[in-house]
Parts: C-alpha cells; structure tokens; sequence
C-alpha cells in the first residue's frame, strides 16, 4: 500500500498544501478585492461539489487505473497552468477545475480502498491516509509560504507540479490493475436514487447533515479568514504560511486520538466541541492585531478541526442502511460538500455588504448554531 497509495498521497497533499493556503493571497497579489478572493477560494470547493457524482460515472466507464491516473496528470498540469496566472479571473477558472479534478483523483483513490482493502482492516487504512492528508497540510503551507515570499507564488506552484509528476510515476508503476468495473446504473436511474434517499432519510439530512454541513463551511470559511486577517495586520506570506502550518500540525496530532474517542464513547462527543472550538476560534480572530495574538487563534482553531477528524464520513457511514450503503454515502459527500463550496463564498458575500470583521463573527454565530443542532436534534448513532 506504501508505494502505489500512501507515498503519492503525501506528494499530491503536501504539493496541495502549499498552495490552498496561497490561493486568497496570490488572488490579493493579482489586483482582486477581498470578496473576490474569498470567491476564487471557493470555486476550488465548488468545483469539487459539481464533480462528486460525475466522478463516479468516470470511474466506471473507464476504470480506477486510468481515472486516477488522468487525473493526477491534469492535476499536475493545471498547476503549471495556475503558475501563469496573471489576471484574477484567469486564476478563478483554473481553480474551479483544480477543484474538479482534485475529487476525481480522490473518490478513484477511495474506490480502490473500496475493492482491495478488507473490510476489517479498512478503518485503520482510511484513517492512515487521512494522517497522509493532514501531514501534507501542515508542511506543505509553511514550505508553500516561504518559496513564495523567498521567489514569487507562481514558484509554488510550479513545486505543486513537480510534487504531482513525481507522484504519478509511482502511480503509473504501482498502482494495481484491477478488472473495469460494468456501469450498473443509467444517470436517470441514479438521479431517481438520489431523490428517494433524500427523501427516505430526509430527518438524518435535515439534523446530523446540516450540522455537517455546517462544519464543512466553517473549515472552509476559514482557508480564506485566516489568509486575508494575516495580511490585513501586515503578516507577509511566509509568516501567514507558518501559522497555516501551526495549525495543520494540531489537526495532524489530534486525528488518531479523535477516532479513539469516537469508538470509545460516541460521536457526539467530537462533533460539539469541534464546532463549538471552530466558531470560537473564528470570532476571535478580528480581534488579533500580532503574529502571537494570530498564532494563539489558529492553534485554537486547529485543535478545534483536530478534534472533529473524521466525523464527517464516520457519520456517513454509520447512518449509512446495509443496503446499497455507497448511494447514501454519495448523495451525503455530494450534501455537505455545499457547506465546503459556500464557505468562501459567505465570506466574500457578508464581507462586501457588511466588513471582513462582522462577516466572519456572523459565520462563528452559524457555527454554534451547528453545535446546537449536532448536540439536541441528532441521535447518538454509536451502537455498543
């Protein structure tokens, strides 16, 4: 598993996480406003909502090899693409299809974890490339920050596509040749599907996937925030790349103890605080005016995201009915993945008719709304 899966994830993520964090400021860097660079944060977030359920069908006209394969090359390509910027608009389109790309290669990764990992040992794998991820993004912001202060933005994308070839060849080497799958459902027979699970679990949707829901917005919300209040208190972004860093290494520390509380004693007991530390973390960041005073908020913030590792899809797949279980998980990530794509854009949207400020003390407040849902309307569903 090392060579074909966990070793290309940690150079796809970490070349990802040196330029997420970037995005908000190299827009910034461009000419755009703050509303506009909370809008081009969020078409990575809303290209990846579009392309959840077309991922599938890709998967299984074409085979996981040659998806995940593809995808990682356009994904690389796009990213010497994206070196080129040199217009806000031209950056925005590139990232929407970054977006779009990014979720093919990481629903094909999950599909084969799906064929070739053994159901009892799928937890711990799943949760292992889920350290993958955060490890890259808590190395991959500060090594992004500095090549960007130290030589220009477009060199740290141009690292993101060094990073993303590398881990394609040992992709095109390792990875295993599985049998083409057969599609087994037309696209109108999938979307009645998709209707009649809304409405057969529309009450698990309207509590634990709106509390989702508004978790996702709350981590998406804040790769834009945490960007653009260290750049209004005159952080350059090497600084601002550091402290993204600080707070990935806190998410990367508290993933393996999140999944341990969550078998031990519930998953409530993760969820609530994780949203109630987030919206904490997030109103308090218009009142920091130093590096220290943003260190201390986004710490805060990444222990908060730490804590909730892995929530959202154990929560899917614990509501999740024995049969048919990976339609329900589909129509859930393609859910509350609203909340990922429309985080930046409230942000841009409440900062352009209110202030950054009062904006991100408005998402804090939704955030608690998302405790209280999470902590009275939803049913505990760890069955001892």
């Amino acid at each position: 598993m090392i060579l074909p899966f966990y070793l290309p994830s940690v150079l796809s993520l970490l070349g990802l996480g040196m330029v997420i964090p970037l995005l908000a400021l190299f827009a910034r860097h461009l000419g755009s406003t703050v509303t506009e660079a909370s809008v081009i944060v969020g078409l990575f977030g809303f290209g990846s909502l579009l392309f959840n359920v077309p991922a599938g069908f890709f998967i299984s006209h074409f085979g996981k090899r040659r998806v995940i394969l593809v995808s990682t090359f356009i994904e690389a390509t796009l990213a010497v693409v994206l070196s080129f910027a040199r217009t806000p608009w031209f950056l925005g389109v590139f990232v929407f299809i970054l977006g779009s790309t990014y979720t093919v290669f990481f629903v094909s990764r999950l599909s084969f974890f799906r064929t070739i990992v053994p159901a009892q040992h799928r937890g711990r794998a799943l949760a292992l490339l889920g350290g993958t991820n955060r490890l890259g993004h808590f190395i991959g912001p500060i090594i992004g920050g500095f090549i960007a202060y130290r030589w220009g933005y477009q060199y740290a994308f141009r690292a993101y596509a060094a990073l993303t070839y590398v881990s394609l060849i040992f992709l095109f080497v390792w990875i295993p040749r599985v049998e083409r799958p057969r599609t087994t459902h037309q696209t109108d027979q999938s979307l009645r599907a998709i209707g009649g699970i809304l409405r057969d679990y529309r009450r698990i949707f309207a509590t634990a996937g709106l509390a989702m829901i508004v978790l996702q917005l709350l981590r998406s919300a804040r790769q834009a925030l945490v960007p653009l209040f260290g750049e209004s208190i005159g952080l350059n972004v090497s600084e601002i790349g550091l402290l993204v860093g600080i707070m990935s290494f806190a998410e990367f520390a508290l993933f393996f103890p999140a999944g341990i509380a969550m078998d031990r004693w519930g998953r409530k007991i993760t969820a609530v605080p994780s949203l109630i530390l987030l919206s904490a973390g997030l109103a308090l960041l218009p009142f920091t005016k130093s590096l220290a005073g943003m260190a201390a908020v986004v710490l805060l913030t990444g222990i908060a995201n730490g804590i909730g590792s892995g929530i959202n899809i154990t929560l899917s797949t614990d509501f999740a009915p024995e049969k048919n279980p990976s339609e329900f998980i589909g129509v859930w990530r393609f859910v509350v993945d609203v909340g990922t794509a429309g985080g930046p854009f409230l942000v841009g949207a409440l900062a352009t008719v209110l202030s950054l400020g009062v904006s991100t003390v408005i998402i804090a407040a939704v955030g608690l709304s998302g405790a209280a849902i999470m902590g009275l309307f939803v049913p505990e569903p760890l069955k001892r």
